[in-house]
């Protein structure tokens, strides 16, 4: 994949992350509940990993986003665009951008593989997860980039 539409995929990724950040929060408090867990890629933990969970209401309440970024262990802790921790307990959209992808300039091959595949970067990607208070840590599985 060409270094433009990569960044072409990151500039959407940022534009849904800045809609419904600028967009409102909630007309009234939402209790958060403590969310995190680990990101894999291939089955091997995948460190900067950006993870955004989009809330999925079904009486189309506007509810907070939640993002984290991946350590060397795959391990996120989410947050609020506000810096409150945690997520919206219930169903979530998920999204991915691997903040770690090399980007060479225009006509340069890139030296390295890309790991994560663009599909995730959107809502057409299907990721979707559970927040449930208390609960396990969740894990999102994608395969390696072909």
């Amino acid at each position: 994949m060409s270094s433009m539409a990569v960044s072409s995929r990151l500039a959407a990724f940022a534009a849904v992350l800045a809609a419904v950040v600028l967009g409102g929060g909630c007309s009234k408090p939402v209790k958060l509940v403590p969310a995190g867990g680990v990101v894999e890629i291939g089955g091997k933990p995948a460190e900067g990993i950006l993870v955004q969970f989009l809330p999925q209401t079904r009486d189309g309440r506007r509810m907070p986003t939640s993002f984290g970024t991946t350590g060397s262990d795959g391990s996120f802790a989410l947050t609020t665009h506000d810096g409150k921790p945690g997520a919206v307990e219930g169903p979530h959209a998920v999204l991915l951008a691997d903040t770690l992808e090399e980007r060479p300039a225009q006509g340069q091959r890139a030296t390295r593989p890309v790991r994560l595949d663009t599909r995730y970067t959107t809502l057409a990607g299907g990721l979707s997860a559970k927040v449930a208070d208390g609960g396990e840590p969740i894990r999102v599985e994608v395969p390696a980039a072909q």
